[in-house]
């Protein structure tokens, strides 16, 4: 290969989305005397992200602290109500009774994504390559060589994989996971409501799966709505009356009326935990790692937890790749991604069947979270991402 094909660097990330971009960003700014590469697929700037995002408290603190959620437009999150469509469980977190501003801000992917793309334009040590895939990775003993598709190669002494769910990376060197399938497909859309929210977050459990609205700026919320496989074929198909409709009759009138729909984009919901998040000089974060179920908005405020252990445990790192530090990583990551996967998943599976003993004992576990104040600070704790 033409040597001027091939670029040296300290740390290779695939993938410049919002867990990729972040690490490249937070390692620069750490380690200014390495070299960090970035390969992202999309040939222009930020890769286009249309999600909306809830930001737990801890990961709004992080951020905030990094500078990225300047001028950023963002709605805070002051009150959450959970609630059983048909039942009388129930319960309600207030930021002001966990003595926080805010239990979380929703911000569009989209202006996060690009601040963290401007910034790693700033670092002189950072190298964007757009337009690239990976298409093959080969591990020696002191590097990794990855190709990519323009036949150009980095050579680097810590690869990590930030590919999202259908990681190259985590296929490439045969990274095992447990996936569980759960027969449910996420629809994503703006709502425009009669009334803004005024900081107010749902999550109202139906027979038909859960519906989850965030406050976003003027009278918009964004919209989650799990259906089943059999319910997606005609969700598909209804008009924005007919989905207005239908989301109104599932939700109630809790947040007022709903006047219009953007368009809907519909996914698979699985869960997805590889065996190992780490290889020979090589880790898998954010996604490629792990992939949660939306239920609590969890997905990215875990992936970011993984950029922020995965920077101090290389802090002082001689070299990034070595096993000591890798091994430490996925070690320390270990609880976390224990408590909020208990979390996630049990939330779906508790609240996605109607047999009569589930649902008394679900009702019975939102009525004692409301009325149980420890019990509750616990677990808006986890929720926000906090430490016990």
């Amino acid at each position: 290969m033409d040597e001027r094909q091939i670029t040296s660097a300290d740390v290779a990330i695939v993938g410049g989305g919002l867990v990729g971009a972040l690490t490249g960003m937070m390692l620069a700014q750490q380690r200014p005397d390495w070299r960090i590469v970035i390969c992202e697929p999309r040939k222009e700037g930020p890769p286009n992200d249309k999600r909306i995002i809830a930001l737990a408290a801890a990961s709004t603190h992080r951020l905030s602290k990094l500078g990225v959620l300047k001028d950023i437009t963002h709605e805070p999150i002051k009150h959450i109500h959970i609630s059983d469509r048909g039942f009388i469980g129930g319960t309600e977190l207030h930021a002001e009774q966990e003595g926080v501003e805010a239990l979380g801000k929703v911000v569009a992917a989209s202006e996060l994504v690009e601040r963290l793309y401007n910034s790693c334009q700033t670092l002189n040590n950072v190298t964007w390559l757009g337009g690239v895939r990976a298409e093959r990775i080969e591990q020696e003993q002191s590097q990794v060589n990855v190709t990519l598709d323009n036949q150009q190669r980095v050579n680097c002494r810590l690869l990590i994989g930030a590919d999202g769910q259908n990681s190259l990376v985590r296929e490439q060197l045969r990274l095992k996971s447990d996936v569980t399938d759960y027969g449910q497909y996420g629809c994503i859309a703006t709502l425009t409501l009669e009334q803004p929210l005024n900081g107010w977050a749902y999550e109202r459990f139906t027979e038909n799966g859960p519906i989850a609205l965030l406050p976003m700026k003027g009278n918009d919320a964004s919209l989650v709505w799990s259906f089943t496989e059999k319910q997606l074929a005609e969700a598909e198909q209804w008009t924005d009356s007919e989905f207005l409709e239908r989301c109104q009759k599932a939700f109630g009138y809790r947040a007022g009326r709903f006047k219009s729909v953007s368009p809907r984009v519909f996914y698979p919901l699985i869960l997805r935990r590889a065996k190992r998040s780490t290889h020979h000089r090589t880790v898998i974060i954010g996604n490629a790692s792990h992939a949660l179920h939306p239920i609590a908005g969890q997905g990215f405020n875990l992936g970011l937890r993984d950029v922020e252990q995965l920077c101090e445990t290389l802090s002082n790192a001689t070299d990034p790749g070595a096993f000591q530090y890798l091994t430490d990583y996925e070690q320390q990551r270990e609880r976390d991604y224990e408590s909020i996967i208990r979390l996630t998943d049990g939330l779906v599976r508790g609240f996605s069947n109607q047999f009569w003993p589930t649902i008394l004992g679900r009702n019975s576990a939102l009525m004692l979270l409301q009325h149980c104040s420890p019990l509750k600070s616990s677990f808006a704790r986890l929720t926000m991402g906090m430490k016990p």
